[in-house]
């Protein structure tokens, strides 16, 4: 059986462009074959999302504008059609606060952006391969 039984379509929403890069860098590293949506601000992923078919995983960062990645969060969580799509937030924000927020508002996963290139590349490795082959995900 393949490491990944099934394709994935990623929506990747992040502020900085350079991290955009490394997280999708990780991501194929992981196997990823297929395209990885990336949107920069909150706007455009609120776009995204109302016109596009709904992807099946969706990493967040949580310094986006105009919304904040809490923000547009509570707003996926309240879209019937987004609900229950896993929300990964990716963020440099170690604080406790921010980590409970998020679980509360329902993310499904908190993932602290490491310091050292090499380990932010396996971070996003691991989390590929946790959501592509292990964990079953809704249709």
């Amino acid at each position: 059986m393949p490491l990944f039984p099934r394709s994935l379509r990623l929506l990747l929403i992040e502020s900085n462009p350079a991290d955009s890069y490394l997280m999708v860098e990780g991501l194929r590293r992981a196997g990823l074959s297929e395209t990885v949506t990336v949107v920069h601000d909150s706007t455009k992923a609120l776009t995204h999302l109302s016109n596009e078919s709904p992807p099946d995983l969706i990493f967040l960062d949580l310094n986006i504008a105009p919304l904040s990645g809490l923000e547009l969060l509570v707003r996926i969580r309240s879209d019937l059609k987004l609900e229950t799509i896993p929300v990964i937030i990716v963020s440099g924000s170690q604080n406790s606060d921010d980590v409970h927020r998020a679980y509360r508002l329902g993310a499904n996963c908190y993932v602290t952006k490491p310091g050292n290139l090499d380990d932010f590349l396996a971070y996003m490795k691991m989390s590929y391969e946790f959501w592509g082959a292990v964990a079953t995900l809704p249709r």
